[in-house]
C-alpha cells in the first residue's frame, strides 16, 4: 500500500473520529520554539535536559504499563503529501486530564529529498527528544511507549501544542540538512482510537519489523550468534555492542 493510501485513510479516520464526537485539534507549530505563544520558559534545547523524572516527580505519565501506546515515525519522499509544521491532537489537552496515566499514541511523520530507506533508522531513536525538553522523559521498552511529565513543567502550562512545537523544532534542528518538514499526530485517552490507528498504520509497521528482522538475521550471521530472544533483552548486548564497532572499525580499514 502506498504512502499516499495510507495518509488518506489517516486523515478520513480522523475525520470520522471527529464526526463520533471526539475532540480533534490541529496547531500549527512556530518556526522557532523560542517564539512560543505561552512563553512558558520551559527550555527545549538539542542534549540540554537530560534528566531522570521519578514516579514521585511525575504529573501525568503518557502510555505505559496497562495502557495502550504506541510510537510510530515514518519517513517519505513525497513532501507534498506532508502538512509541514501541522499538530494533530486527537483527545484532550493536558490541562483537561484529570488522571494520572492515560492512553497515548504518536504518529511522527517525516519528510525527507533523499531515500527513505538510507535514512529512517536514524529518526527512530527518540533519545534526543527525551534529552531536549525540560521536565519531558520517553521511556520504551520492548512493545511498550510511554513518557512522563513532570510536575514543574505541568505547572507552566506544559501542553500536547508545546510538545509538538518543541519535537518539530528538536528533529528539524538535529537533522537540519536531511529533513525538509515534519507532521505530528498525537491520541491522548481514547483506547478504541489508538487501537484503531495501530491497525491503519500496520502496512508501515510490518514493512520496519521485516526490514529490521532482516538486519538482525545479517548480524547474527557475522557474529555467529543461534540465540533465540530478541537484541533488546539479550543479556550479552554490551559484548555484541563491543564486536560491532570492532567490525565497522575493521570495515572501515579494508576501504
Amino acid at each position: 500500500m502506498s504512502d499516499e493510501i495510507i495518509l488518506e485513510k489517516i486523515h478520513d479516520f480522523l475525520t470520522e473520529e471527529q464526526k463520533k464526537r471526539k475532540k480533534l485539534t490541529v496547531y500549527h507549530s512556530q518556526p522557532n520554539i523560542t517564539n512560543y505563544p505561552l512563553n512558558l520558559n520551559i527550555n527545549v534545547q538539542l542534549d540540554a535536559n537530560k534528566e531522570i523524572i521519578l514516579q514521585e516527580d511525575t504529573k501525568l505519565e503518557l502510555g505505559g504499563i496497562n495502557t495502550e501506546s504506541f510510537s510510530i515515525i515514518h519517513c517519505i519522499e513525497n513532501l507534498n503529501l506532508i502538512k509541514d509544521n501541522q499538530i494533530n491532537l486527537l483527545g484532550p489537552e493536558i490541562y483537561e486530564i484529570s488522571e494520572s496515566k492515560v492512553n497515548f499514541g504518536l504518529f511522527i511523520l517525516v519528510g525527507i529529498n533523499e531515500k527513505c530507506e538510507e535514512k529512517t533508522e536514524i529518526f527512530k531513536n527518540l533519545n534526543f527528544i527525551s534529552n531536549g525538553i525540560e521536565g519531558f522523559m520517553i521511556r520504551t521498552i520492548p512493545r511498550r511507549f510511554w513518557c512522563r511529565i513532570s510536575s514543574v513543567v505541568i505547572n507552566k502550562n506544559f501542553s500536547f501544542q508545546f510538545l509538538g512545537n518543541a519535537i518539530i523544532s528538536l528533529y528539524k534542528k538535529k537533522f537540519e540538512n536531511i529533513i525538509k518538514s515534519v507532521e505530528i499526530f498525537f491520541i491522548s485517552s481514547y483506547s478504541d482510537s489508538i487501537k484503531e490507528f495501530i491497525k491503519l498504520s500496520s502496512e508501515i509497521t510490518k514493512k520496519y519489523k521485516e526490514r529490521w528482522k532482516n538486519k538482525i538475521e545479517e548480524w547474527r550471521k557475522k557474529i555467529d550468534c543461534d540465540y533465540d530472544w530478541g537484541c533488546e533483552i539479550c543479556p550479552y548486548q554490551e559484548e555484541c555492542y563491543d564486536i560491532k564497532q570492532l567490525l565497522i572499525t575493521r570495515n572501515k580499514i579494508e576501504r
